[in-house]
């Protein structure tokens, strides 16, 4: 599982004293901070099927939405959207009909995170790799 940016932003924000984007911090400086970062998946099939999976994982939890997207060649094939869950991990999956010949099909996630009256953007891209 790769962990995205925000992991990397607290530490920085730790070394140099700066707020980094991305990373809110609680009311006090003992409070632990709220990161979360998106997941996609591969695109994989099944029964003629093109399924695109994308997370969201917070640590603590969050008020967090994503919205997956499901590509063919760069072109859009559908998406699906989770609404505003306070959790620490949503999923969710995008489905296409395959076709004939070959494609590449990508999973895209955006999505957004509230914490401490502020909002922060996150995303993850995974395409399946040349050739299949």
């Amino acid at each position: 599982m790769r962990k995205k940016v925000a992991a990397g932003l607290l530490c920085a924000a730790a070394v140099t004293g700066s707020l980094a984007p991305g990373v809110a911090y609680a009311g006090t400086s003992s409070a632990a901070a709220t990161t979360c970062y998106a997941y996609a998946a591969t695109p994989f099939y099944s029964n003629g099927k093109v399924y695109a999976t994308g997370h969201a994982y917070c640590e603590p939890w969050a008020d967090v939405e994503i919205t997956v997207t499901i590509t063919a060649d760069g072109a859009f094939e559908g998406d699906t959207e989770t609404g505003v869950i306070a959790a620490p991990h949503i999923s969710d999956t995008a489905v296409a009909t395959n076709r004939a010949g070959d494609q590449r099909w990508c999973t895209r996630v955006n999505g957004r995170y509230y914490t401490g009256g502020r909002t922060y953007i996150i995303s993850d891209v995974a395409c399946e790799d040349a050739g299949f």
